[in-house]
């Protein structure tokens, strides 16, 4: 791999701003674990689980644990907690707020799944958001 190939990652991180993640997107999350796959998916430098889980400092297998905790039994010897001290970094890392703005969305209860009764209408407006976020980062 030549050094050119090696440094092309690292133009990601040139802007250190975080943005935002679309809301819907947000709003679609019923779990941490799904804002954290979701951070982790619109990073601005892709990376592979074995680079996050090296730049977190853990095993991929820990990794792997607290992506996919909302899929699996709470028994086990496994951390499946994020910590909420590595928030911030897995955020600066990926270049977005995903987890922070899951966590605010939670509290002022704008989850999709806090919902008590959503209409036809509402349910269609949000789909129709949805597709275009779809077809924008398909491109």
């Amino acid at each position: 791999m030549s050094e050119h190939q090696r440094t092309m990652p690292l133009l990601g991180a040139v802007d250190a701003e975080l943005r935002d993640v679309d809301p819907v997107a947000v709003a679609g999350c019923s779990h941490w674990a799904q804002a954290l796959r979701l951070c982790l998916r619109q990073a601005r430098v892709k990376r592979s689980q074995r680079n996050w889980a090296d730049l977190l400092g853990m095993s991929v297998g820990t990794l792997n644990t607290l992506l996919n905790s909302d899929h699996h039994a709470k028994t086990g010897s496994r951390v499946r907690h994020l910590d909420m001290d590595m928030i911030a970094d897995i955020e600066d890392l990926a270049g977005n707020n995903a987890i922070s703005q899951y966590l605010g969305m939670r509290k002022a209860r704008q989850l999709y799944c806090q919902r008590k009764e959503v209409s036809p209408e509402q349910e269609l407006a949000e789909l129709k958001a949805k597709v275009a976020m779809l077809e924008k980062q398909a491109g």
